[in-house]
């Protein structure tokens, strides 16, 4: 009895039938749809961490199959449950994130607001003691016909360092924005945008106004106002 015989035809049989393909696209729908779900969560970066978990599990099963005629099937199978989950939950993520975003921006804002709300998101204020204070920088400068804003949760921090970039035509209107490294991609939107980046996101994409009104740099423990 020639048992090598008995598996290479076996096998060879159930690859005609598809069958290694059909158990492999089973598992991988169940399986990548839940690595999709829990990279797009809250606060999460969409594109490092689905490159993260695709690569290693890549790395893991196809390391280690022993069988060269079933990689290529197996990998065929990955890349493309891969590009349809992306293509189907990615696009649905950005279009309902977008929706979201765009539904409830304003036609104008007001710099202290803005200020207040990236105070509130990036200044644990909560931790200042009764005669603490914190101090952040903000930056207002006219070139080239435009108003460049820069604000930073942290003080004395020069232009160029500021965490938000705000340039606002003569009438006030944003026309460009930049928070830190991020850029608004798709990759940006499905990782989530909250807060001030958020609003920045609408003024943005709305082309909305923002008002350089009287605003504070210096900030105390709102429990002790």
């Amino acid at each position: 009895m020639d048992l090598n015989l008995m598996v290479n035809n076996t096998l060879s049989a159930l690859k005609d039938e598809g069958y290694v393909e059909n158990i492999v696209r089973k598992k991988l729908e169940r399986t990548i749809d839940e690595v999709i779900e829990d990279t797009l969560r809250s606060y999460s970066d969409f594109g490092k961490a689905l490159k993260q978990q695709v690569q290693e599990q890549m790395q893991f099963n196809l390391d280690r199959l022993d069988i060269p005629s079933y990689n290529q099937v197996i990998l065929n199978v990955i890349k493309g449950e891969l590009e349809r989950s992306v293509h189907e939950e990615g696009a649905k993520r950005i279009q309902e994130s977008i929706q979201e975003v765009l539904g409830t921006s304003k036609e104008e804002y007001k710099l202290s607001e803005l200020i207040e709300e990236i105070v509130e998101q990036d200044c644990e204020l909560n931790e200042l003691d009764y005669e603490d204070y914190k101090e952040i920088t903000v930056i207002i400068e006219d070139k080239y016909s435009s108003k460049y804003v820069y604000i930073d949760p942290e003080e004395d921090k020069s232009w160029h360092r500021c965490k938000y970039q705000i340039v606002l035509d003569e009438d006030a209107t944003v026309r460009r924005a930049e928070i830190g490294d991020k850029s608004f991609d798709n990759k940006v939107i499905m990782g989530g945008l909250y807060g001030a980046d958020a609003t920045i996101f609408k003024m943005w994409t709305r082309k909305a106004k923002l008002i350089i009104d009287d605003y504070e740099t210096s900030f105390t423990n709102p429990e002790y106002s």
